[in-house]
C-alpha cells in the first residue's frame, strides 16, 4: 500500500509518516527539495517528490499509484489580519488544495481515501456549550476563512472527480517537536506573562499529536466520504488546570496576574492597529481574547462512532512530556 503525504516534513506530518511506515506502507512525500531533512529512523520506504502545491506542473504524476492521500500542507498564522495574509493563505490552502485534487482526479479509481486536514479554526467562534459538525461555521480571520474554503474545494472537487474525501478538523495540536501556539503559551506561562483573563473557566481544546495521527489512520480506513470529523481530546482543559500542569512540568513558579477582559480587548485592539500599519501579525487579537474567554468545547461523538476514534494521551502525560522537551530548547 502506498500513501501520498503533503506536509510530511512538518510537526504532525512526521508523526503520521512514521506511523504509516510502521504499518508497512510506503510513503511519497511532497517536499520543497530532495535535500529536506526528514530525520526518520528509516527512510527506505520513503520517496521524496520535489514540488509545490501552488505550481500544478510540479505535481504532474504525483498521485499515480497511490492508495491514500493525506493532505496536511497548509499556510497560516492564526493572528494574521492583513489582506496580503489572506491572499497568501488562499494561494496555498485553497488553490493548493484545488491543484492537488485535480491531479488526483487523473487517477481517481486507485485512491481509496483522500484525508484533508483542516482545523476547528475553520468554524470560527460559535457561542454554544458543545460544538459539533452540524454547527454552521463562522470564520472571521484570514486563516479561518482560507481553511473553510479549502474544505469546500476538497468536498466539491472530490464529489465531481469521484475521489472519496474525508475532512478532519483537529483543534490546537501539541506534543514533542511541536513549536506552534502551545509552545508560545507555555513560554509565556514560564515567564509569568500569560495572565488570568476574566473569571470564567477559560476552557481550551487541546489534542495530542499522536491522537491526531490515530484519527487520520482510522479515517483512511473507516471515514465516510463527504463527511467532516472534529478531532479533539475527550474534554477541553480549563486555564487554571492547564497552567498547573505546565508549571509543574517547568518545575518553577511564576506570576499569574489577573487582568480584566476589557483591558485585554483594549490591548489587543492596539496590537491590531499596529499590525495594520506594519503589515506584521499582531501579538494577539481581540479574536484571540474571545477564544480565551469563551469556554470552547467540541463533541467527538461522530469520530468515535464512525472512526472508532478514542483519545489515548491524557493531559497530564502529554503536557508533562511536551514541556520537558521544551526545556531542551532553552
Amino acid at each position: 500500500m502506498k500513501a501520498l503525504v503533503t506536509g510530511g516534513t512538518g510537526f504532525i506530518g512526521k508523526y503520521l509518516v512514521k506511523e504509516l511506515l510502521s504499518q508497512g506502507m510506503n510513503a511519497r512525500l511532497l517536499v520543497r527539495s530532495k535535500s529536506s531533512n526528514l530525520k526518520f529512523d528509516s527512510s527506505k520506504n520513503i520517496e521524496l517528490w520535489p514540488g509545490d502545491l501552488t505550481y500544478p506542473e510540479t505535481l504532474s504524476g504525483i498521485s499515480e499509484g497511490m492508495d491514500y492521500v493525506f493532505h496536511l500542507a497548509a499556510e497560516g498564522h492564526v493572528s494574521a489580519l492583513s489582506s496580503s495574509a489572506y491572499q497568501k493563505f488562499f494561494k496555498v490552502n485553497v488553490e493548493g488544495t484545488r491543484n492537488l485534487i485535480l491531479e488526483c482526479g487523473k487517477h481517481p479509481s486507485k485512491i481509496k481515501k483522500f484525508i484533508h486536514f483542516s482545523s476547528t479554526a475553520a468554524m470560527g467562534l460559535i457561542k454554544k456549550k458543545i460544538v459539533d459538525e452540524s454547527d454552521i461555521p463562522q470564520p472571521v480571520t484570514p486563516y479561518q476563512k482560507s481553511k473553510l474554503e479549502s474544505e469546500r474545494i476538497a468536498m466539491e472537487l472530490g464529489k465531481q472527480l469521484g475521489i472519496p474525501v474525508v475532512i478532519l478538523r483537529p483543534c490546537m495540536v501539541y506534543g514533542v517537536n511541536g513549536k506552534g501556539e502551545f509552545y508560545r503559551i507555555c513560554q509565556w506561562m514560564r515567564k509569568g506573562i500569560f495572565p488570568r483573563v476574566g473569571f470564567g473557566k477559560n476552557l481550551t481544546p487541546l489534542v495530542h499529536v499522536k491522537d491526531v495521527v490515530q484519527a487520520a489512520i482510522q479515517a483512511s480506513r473507516k471515514g465516510r466520504p463527504g463527511e467532516i470529523y472534529l478531532i479533539t481530546s475527550e474534554r477541553s482543559i480549563g486555564l487554571d488546570e492547564l497552567r498547573l500542569l505546565v508549571m509543574k512540568a517547568w518545575e518553577k513558579k511564576a506570576p499569574y496576574p489577573y487582568v480584566p477582559v476589557w483591558f485585554m480587548y483594549l490591548l489587543a485592539y492596539g496590537f491590531e492597529m499596529i499590525s495594520k500599519m506594519t503589515g506584521n501579525p499582531p501579538i494577539f487579537t481581540r479574536h484571540n481574547i474571545a477564544s480565551t474567554v469563551w469556554d470552547r468545547e467540541f463533541s467527538i461523538e461522530k469520530a468515535k462512532k464512525d472512526l472508532g476514534y478514542s483519545p489515548r494521551i491524557s493531559f497530564e502525560e502529554g503536557i508533562s512530556e511536551t514541556v520537558n522537551w521544551f526545556k531542551t530548547l532553552i
